[in-house]
């Protein structure tokens, strides 16, 4: 690295609006310039609050489908974002959001600023989107219901059994949940069912919630019946 890239690489360290300016639109350059500089490499304890002020913007690009800021949001996923526990796991399930929405081909047919301000509005009746054909390849197979199935025939789980059908949605399950949600958001034909997807990909930030969120108890439960109706389970 010659003395002109040493002297850019420091003056985007240093001055956070510098970097938040390069970050605010990101295009092939952004890429080029934050591989070139390794930005996100000892950049200090501003991260998380440059973080934190891009993600409103960040979340309108991944709904437009903007691909290079989801291969930013790759590399940050190798990055530590911020010491302090709570706000590192606000942001990484922020930016995981935003990340799925942004590989996700397409646009949103609709303004995500209506239901981010009416959120508990679309929720309503959401968990039926656990039923459409698309999220049949969401998949729990028998061995993992069948400690639940008798309290799942009678609609009912215990505390414990919560915990134990948090334990079922790890970490390649919630993208694969989360995918086929920023799918619908962008591609399915009815409008209303857009708009309830992305409330779904809202009300999901909290990982440790999804064992009592009825749109994720919906999946197992639907699954649960199907083994059912087949005299599996």
């Amino acid at each position: 690295m010659n003395s002109f890239d040493k002297k850019i690489q420091t003056r985007l360290r240093m001055h956070p609006e510098m970097l938040r300016n390069i970050l605010t639109e990101p295009n092939e350059e952004t890429l080029t310039t934050l591989t070139r500089y390794k930005v996100f490499e000892s950049k200090g304890a501003y991260l998380s609050q440059l973080l934190l002020s891009l993600l409103p913007q960040w979340e309108y690009l991944a709904c437009e489908g903007n691909a290079y800021l989801g291969q930013i949001l790759r590399d940050l996923e190798k990055t530590p974002i911020s010491p302090v526990p709570h706000e590192s796991d606000f942001l990484r399930a922020n930016l995981l959001r935003i990340r799925i929405l942004a590989e996700t081909p397409g646009v949103f047919p609709f303004s995500p600023f209506i239901i981010q301000e009416h959120l508990l509005n679309f929720l309503e009746g959401a968990d039926l989107i656990a039923d459409l054909p698309q999220l049949t390849v969401i998949h729990f197979s028998r061995d993992e219901l069948r400690p639940l199935a008798s309290e799942l025939a009678q609609y009912r789980l215990s505390p414990l059994s919560r915990r134990y059908v948090q334990n079922l949605f790890h970490q390649e399950r919630q993208e694969a949940i989360l995918s086929n949600l920023a799918y619908l958001c962008k591609n399915y034909p009815l409008l209303g069912t857009c708009r309830q997807a992305y409330a779904l990909l809202l009300s999901l930030d909290n990982i440790e919630n999804w064992s009592k969120h009825p749109f994720c108890l919906r999946l197992v439960s639907n699954r649960f019946w199907d083994y059912r109706t087949k005299e599996i389970l």
